[in-house]
């Protein structure tokens, strides 16, 4: 994470605060399980679904902590339980790459009809190599993506369809995303997805890598 994030974006830290996640409409939680690994980190999930946001599980395993959870220190949830994930994508392992593309693509294809879709003032003045990046991804094509990917292109759809709506989006990813020889780049394209859209830098959005055994 450190490097694939310093190599990005400068930093090798998380781009958010704690009160940001309390106003984020949609987290993107890949390669994680925080339901074992992060517990108080599912309450900021419980929060975000409770409060009419979206979370969308991107993990190979099935986790059921991810679907429901019972947060102790939530009498409601605690009794009934609270639903986690609105979608839930399980790749192939190593499809981390490809699927990312795949949503990127989603979105060119929307921006084509709504151009302000993607944040074009935020891109021309905060990111460099756009134009080689929208060419690389165009230029793939969606039998590839799927296949490599493990997704359909329905649920592929649905996620950028999910995303292109938001106003706060908050990525989120562990070691499942960086315990690959190709950890560095799985950390970059989502960062990319991110910058598509303008949500790094900005209040209440960004990236955060779940880090540590201890809440980290």
């Amino acid at each position: 994470s450190g490097v694939g994030l310093s190599k990005s974006i400068g930093t090798s830290t998380a781009t958010v605060e704690l009160d940001d996640l309390d106003h984020a409409d949609l987290v993107f939680l890949v390669g994680a399980n925080p339901a074992s690994n992060h517990p108080r980190f599912m309450r900021t999930l419980m929060d975000v679904r409770r409060r009419g946001g979206q979370v969308i599980v991107i993990n190979p395993a099935r986790e059921r902590g991810l679907e429901n959870f019972s947060v102790p220190s939530d009498i409601r949830s605690l009794l009934f339980g609270s639903e986690i994930a609105s979608l839930y994508m399980q790749p192939h392992i190593g499809g981390d790459i490809a699927l990312f593309k795949a949503i990127a693509k989603a979105l060119f294809d929307r921006s084509d009809k709504n151009p302000n879709l993607l944040d074009r003032n935020f891109i021309g003045n905060h990111t460099n190599n756009f134009t080689e990046t929208e060419k690389d991804i165009r230029a793939e094509s969606w039998e590839s993506l799927v296949s490599s990917s493990g997704i359909s292109r329905e649920e592929i759809e649905k996620s950028a369809d999910i995303y292109s709506k938001s106003k706060n989006t908050v990525f989120a990813w562990a070691m499942g995303i960086t315990h690959h020889t190709f950890g560095v780049n799985n950390v970059q394209a989502i960062v990319n997805l991110a910058l598509m859209r303008g949500m790094v830098g900005k209040k209440h959005a960004g990236l955060l890598p779940l880090r540590g055994h201890s809440n980290v």
